[in-house]
């Protein structure tokens, strides 16, 4: 007996609430074109950059997803990230990888992380978002309602792979992407819950933000 297939959104956050979410992470990429979005998905970031005037495309394995994209108009390709990457050394000035690095387990993502590092020009960025292992309600539930999930990564994890890779780490935190999306109405139990469990709650995203250092060495 055949299971039937289980759509690619069918747990995913609608659009408006990744726009939320990753809205406010397009300032990184200002001086960056031209920026390449890896696991682009229905193109909400692609679509960020280009209403602030930044060159970008993605690739992704997903049809479904590839397909959202083009109806949006956007240049869009079904390539292996890491064959991908192989071949462009030095082309990119931001590379954005959202919800893609706990597909993969460590060593295809130390790898991985040391092709973005070559297939960036030096003083290039990279952009890291992953859920949150911390978070209790990431770990207890909402990582493990994708089966394709292979492993959470902690902060201090991917900071200490992405050094090894090359990387300059500028930034690393956890957030949760705008009070919006919490809601007035739900404001009281999540403000309650965050001063009970402090770092565990209400921050379900983590973000690291690292450069490829310029050949002198000096990160600007």
């Amino acid at each position: 007996m055949s299971a039937s297939r289980i759509s690619l959104y069918e747990f995913g956050s609608s659009e408006d609430t990744v726009r939320r979410i990753q809205g406010p992470l397009v300032r990184f990429f200002r001086d960056s074109s031209p920026v390449l979005d890896i696991g682009c998905g229905r193109g909400v970031f692609l679509e960020l950059l280009s209403e602030a005037g930044i060159e970008a495309f993605g690739i992704d394995h997903s049809e479904e997803a590839l397909a959202k994209c083009r109806e949006k108009g956007f240049i869009v390709r079904r390539e292996d990230a890491r064959s991908y990457l192989s071949a462009e050394p030095g082309r990119f000035g931001g590379i954005f990888c959202s919800h893609v690095i706990e597909h993969m387990g460590y060593e295809d993502a130390l790898a991985f992380m040391g092709l973005c590092h070559r297939a960036l020009r030096p003083g290039g960025i990279l952009l890291l978002v992953t859920p949150n292992p911390e978070d209790i309600c990431i770990m207890s539930d909402i990582f493990w309602l994708d089966p394709t999930h292979i492993r959470p990564y902690p902060r201090l994890l991917l900071q200490t792979m992405l050094e090894s890779a090359g990387f300059h780490v500028l930034l690393a935190k956890s957030f949760l992407g705008s009070w919006r999306l919490v809601g007035k109405r739900n404001m009281p139990g999540y403000l309650l819950r965050r001063l009970l469990l402090g770092r565990y709650f209400g921050k379900p995203n983590t973000l690291l933000l690292a450069r490829r250092d310029l050949e002198s060495g000096k990160v600007e």
